[in-house]
């Protein structure tokens, strides 16, 4: 039984028992007035009072098999008790009075009840689709903000050709997960670049090196072939034959390097002014150079680093080639020392300088300055410094300080 209608049957029961028993006790006017209030809330034909011998003493309500012993002694045991069938909702009161004790029995219809439930469904209901619909509605546009930012990376993507294929998506205002996929990404592309520059660097490099090397020694033999040489002569070819044979050893060495055909390179713990003492000693035993080198490092453990020793020596040797042949075997000054817990490596010359226009183009493979014709050259020493130097995780920074040359300073991770 719903509490609400218990509730209502509870009340109209005690107004009941009023009217019915209270009669000889209280005024006229009063009575009247309750009897008016019980007309409005019930009819006489749902009410029934029994004595305290279960014989009916008034009220309007027909004869109701569903009021059984069970249900009046239950009253009397608990004061008061609720039960419903398919039709009708059951009130019992007991009540004592001057005239004895009874039992006041109403009932409420269940035809408005279910109105009320029907009513209630239905507003329930379209409440229920109203509601789906919004959450649709708010869905859809919630989704459309939250794919907005996808969509716009979409069109960026499909937007790409083989010239802007390479170049990073650009970040907007959007939610961090936005910001992790454009960051991995850009990585991704970034890293596809690279591989495809190592491809270009190999084929580069093997249509420009190999092509003197091979010509020459093809004309050679060509040229001793056609006619009878002398010993010494022979000897002499050889001796070209060997001397180009040793270059093209030396080129496919650095080929490997600019393919990336090597790109785990095996690294363990060196010294880095162990490198540099070589190299300058080299210097100056085949270029006659003159170099002045200044350690300012104080913690010494910093100079001992992580890398592949032929590698870092083989692009710090083009740093210093460079600095003694544009420089017409000037003295050269060599900085090895410490910043914020960092050691770093400065070369310094005085040479031609690089040009303002030349410096974003100085490490591209074959690239040379407009101002180098002067001197012999294959634009390659800088670029595949630069290339071990990435190996390496080394950043190099290449300042020129037109007229008086030029100063390279490579920082070195900390380890």
């Amino acid at each position: 039984m719903a509490k609400k209608e218990a509730q209502n049957l509870s009340s109209k029961s005690v107004l009941a028992a009023i009217y019915y028993l209270e009669q000889d006790e209280v005024p006229a006017a009063e009575h009247e007035k309750t009897k008016n209030q019980l007309l409005k809330t019930i009819s006489r034909k749902n009410i029934a009072i029994f004595d305290d011998k279960n014989k009916r003493f008034t009220g309007d309500m027909p004869v109701d098999a569903n009021i059984s012993y069970r249900f009046m002694e239950e009253i009397r045991h608990k004061q008061s008790a609720d039960f419903s069938d398919d039709s009708y909702f059951y009130h019992g009161l007991y009540y004592e009075d001057n005239q004895g004790n009874f039992i006041v029995i109403t009932r409420e219809p269940k035809d408005a009840f279910n109105e009320q439930l029907l009513s209630l469904l239905k507003i329930l209901l379209v409440v229920s689709l109203l509601g789906i619909g919004l959450i649709y509605l708010f869905s859809q546009y919630l989704g459309k903000i939250a794919y907005d930012p996808v969509n716009r990376i979409i069109q960026q993507i499909k937007a790409r050709d083989e010239e802007s294929f390479y170049q990073p998506l650009k970040p907007e205002k959007s939610y961090e997960e936005i910001h992790d996929l454009i960051a991995t990404y850009n990585h991704f592309i970034d890293r596809i670049g690279q591989h495809s520059q190592i491809q270009k660097n190999f084929i580069d490099y093997v249509s420009h090196e190999l092509r003197t090397p091979i010509t020459a020694m093809l004309g050679s033999m060509e040229v001793t072939a056609q006619q009878e040489r002398s010993p010494a002569e022979y000897q002499a070819t050889l001796r070209n034959l060997k001397q180009y044979s040793q270059d093209l050893h030396e080129t496919l060495d650095q080929m490997m390097i600019l393919s990336g055909a090597q790109d785990r390179f095996e690294f363990q713990s060196i010294r880095l002014d162990e490198i540099i003492w070589q190299l300058v000693e080299d210097a100056i035993l085949y270029h006659q150079a003159s170099i002045n080198v200044d350690i300012q490092v104080e913690d010494t453990a910093l100079l001992e680093i992580q890398g592949n020793q032929k590698l870092l020596s083989l692009a710090i040797h083009n740093l210093l080639s460079n600095a003694i042949k544009y420089s017409n075997n000037k003295p050269l000054a060599i900085v090895l020392g410490q910043q914020d817990g960092q050691l770093y490596l400065e070369v310094a010359d005085q040479g031609i300088g690089i040009l303002d226009e030349d410096l974003q183009h100085i490490t591209d493979n074959f690239y040379r300055g407009q101002n180098t014709q002067a001197f012999q050259g294959k634009g390659i020493g800088l670029s595949m410094a630069n290339i071990i130097f990435n190996i390496h995780a080394i950043q190099m920074e290449i300042i020129a300080n037109l007229p008086k040359g030029t100063r390279i300073q490579l920082t070195f991770p900390r380890f």
